[in-house]
């Protein structure tokens, strides 16, 4: 089995690359995982995920998952940082499907940051996502 952030991750890009409206405005290649700042433009950065145990029993798990998407774009102000931001909201907006896990309330975006680089050349927002997942142990 898949850690399950891991799985989440691989799930929410599947889900970006399977969006029209996402491609539009960034580039498949560009949507991947990572820490750093990319160096290219625009882009989509899975980051950081974090996996809380909610529930153990004999032959089921319950996990929370935590997942950070930062989206990078050329400084333009940050309206091409919000517009990436909503689209992929509405990608995730729909049931996601984990393979080897039951999303038991879907994914949920809890908050959406929009902040300039300190250098002052690009724009970045940082979306945090959470889900409750579970799995047959």
């Amino acid at each position: 089995m898949t850690e399950p952030s891991l799985a989440l991750q691989k799930a929410i890009r599947a889900r970006l690359l399977d969006t029209p409206d996402v491609l539009a405005l960034v580039p498949d290649a560009h949507i991947r995982d990572g820490a750093a700042r990319p160096e290219q433009f625009p882009a989509i950065i899975i980051g950081d995920g974090q996996t809380i145990l909610e529930g153990h029993y004999p032959s089921y798990c319950n996990v929370t998952v935590h997942a950070d998407l930062h989206f990078w774009v050329v400084e333009d102000g940050l309206e091409a940082a919000k517009t990436i931001a909503d689209a992929t909201w509405r990608a995730l907006d729909r049931s996601l499907d984990v393979p080897g896990f039951d999303l038991t309330d879907g994914i949920r975006v809890e908050a959406t940051r929009y902040m300039r680089d300190p250098s002052g050349q690009h724009g970045h927002a940082v979306m945090s996502v959470r889900a409750l997942m579970g799995f047959g142990v």
